[in-house]
């Protein structure tokens, strides 16, 4: 018995890392990772060369911050145009498909058949069908948000236990009433997180619509420096490009843990602390 004593308080003494420490942890790493680079691209870079030093792109950065900014702006609106469209449309076709089966499953499997049709080959034809302003760009990010909405809705609301539906026949709710008191909030998990997926997918899809034709915007930006092979911009560009669609994604994780503080994954966060 005093044998196994030791294993098993080995076993029970191996406890996750909290929130602190992982986040330490993980700010150690980066930080040695840029200090790596930066040491690398001080040495090493030349013109022309793959790799500028951290410092050089935060310089590029700053030099260009108005016209960086003003490139931002103009995706972010085209992103932001497309995402809310492309959510709203994606809510309202998955409600219609869940009150008329017959019909939704026809349109949901025409749904993933477009969806399987990547956006750098949507784009093009988007683009010379609504014109090279904002409305192609919006189109094209409206796509991109719509598909991770529509799917995870509708396999939410399709997958609903059989208890909470259970429940709504014998409470005689009506499918209007269960769906607004039991199988809406059991979904909402699965529709939050759609939206941290829906969000990022919506600014890169502006992006690559702005790579087929466009006068202005982040991904026309990041365009010219690679076909100029400007290094330093085109990191600039690939930096700020991902600093945003990190923060959204943030975002909407964080939103996602204030609509639903009951949901698994925020006690499994809790418990991390």
């Amino acid at each position: 018995m005093n044998r196994n004593a030791p294993a098993a308080s080995g076993v029970l003494g191996r406890q996750p890392l909290n929130r602190r420490t992982s986040a330490l942890i993980a700010a150690t790493v980066y930080c040695a990772l840029l200090a790596a680079w930066e040491v690398y691209g001080r040495t090493e870079y030349r013109p022309g060369g793959v790799l500028p030093p951290p410092s050089r792109i935060l310089g590029v950065l700053w030099d260009g911050r108005t016209a960086y900014w003003s490139n931002t702006l103009t995706t972010v609106g085209e992103a932001a145009a497309g995402f809310i469209g492309g959510v709203a449309l994606a809510v309202v076709l998955a409600l219609v498909m869940d009150r008329l089966p017959l019909i939704g499953d026809g349109v949901y499997r025409l749904s993933l058949m477009i969806y399987s049709i990547p956006v750098v080959a949507l784009a093009p034809a988007l683009v010379a069908w609504l014109g090279l302003g904002f409305t192609s760009k919006a189109a094209v990010a409206l796509l991109a948000a719509f598909f991770p909405v529509l799917v995870n809705l509708t396999g939410a609301l399709r997958s609903t236990d059989r208890r909470v539906r259970e429940l709504g026949e014998v409470l005689n709710t009506g499918w209007a009433g269960s769906l607004r008191l039991l199988r809406l909030p059991y979904a909402l998990p699965a529709f939050t997180a759609s939206l941290k997926i829906a969000a990022p997918a919506a600014f890169i899809a502006a992006m690559i619509a702005e790579w087929v034709g466009a006068d202005q915007g982040l991904g026309l930006a990041l365009l010219y420096a690679m076909f100029g092979y400007q290094m330093p911009q085109l990191w600039a560009a690939l930096v700020l490009s991902s600093a945003i669609t990190g923060l959204l994604a943030a975002a909407f994780g964080w939103l996602a843990r204030i609509a639903t503080p009951w949901h698994a994954s925020v006690d499994a966060g809790s418990e991390r602390r």
